[in-house]
């Protein structure tokens, strides 16, 4: 065994293997074999694996939804932002949203924790298109037809046709006309 790892270490990696193989490959002891570490190295940061789910979804809120957005205010200005989202929102794998998404299919903690990372990111996209200068009326449809369609490409996976960076601006200005 080598070195110490951290609670976020144990988290990033738990992703990581709920991304590659669902929830049911989430065990302490494969875990721990994969950082090279001593299973007791997760008793020191987690009670039980009841907890590490929990944190696992805690991490991946705090990653996927609050440190996206924090990524994309930073990165863009009202009329902008929109388009940053795209980007982010439609290009790379989802892998991980799809683990979680089967697994809260399964798992009240997790469907609670994406009911809420639904509201945050709809409501966030609502923001973000309310700050473009459309009504309440359309914010909250386009903001809704934006998410039902990042959703739809998580759950398409693979299969997906890809969009190119200047389509995907091309969309976003469309939304926002």
């Amino acid at each position: 065994m080598k070195t110490r790892r951290s609670k976020e270490d144990w988290l990033d990696h738990g992703l990581t293997v709920l991304a590659q193989s669902g929830i049911k490959a989430i065990k302490a002891e494969p875990l721990a074999r994969a950082l090279n570490v001593s299973r007791g190295s997760f008793y020191w940061h987690f009670r039980d694996i009841d907890e590490f789910h929990l944190a696992l979804l805690g991490r991946w809120q705090t990653v996927r939804t609050n440190g996206i957005i924090a990524e994309i205010d930073q990165k863009g200005e009202d009329g902008e932002r929109l388009k940053h989202w795209m980007r982010k929102a439609m290009v790379g794998d989802n892998a991980l949203e799809r683990a979680v998404r089967a697994w809260a299919t399964q798992n009240q903690h997790a469907a609670a924790t994406v009911a809420t990372v639904d509201k945050i990111r709809l409501k966030y996209l609502e923001e973000v298109l309310s700050s473009d200068g459309l009504s309440s009326q359309q914010v909250t449809a386009r903001a809704a037809f934006l998410y039902w369609g990042y959703v739809g490409r998580i759950m398409i996976g693979h299969g997906a046709s890809k969009l190119r960076p200047l389509q995907l601006d091309g969309i976003a200005a469309s939304v926002l006309a």
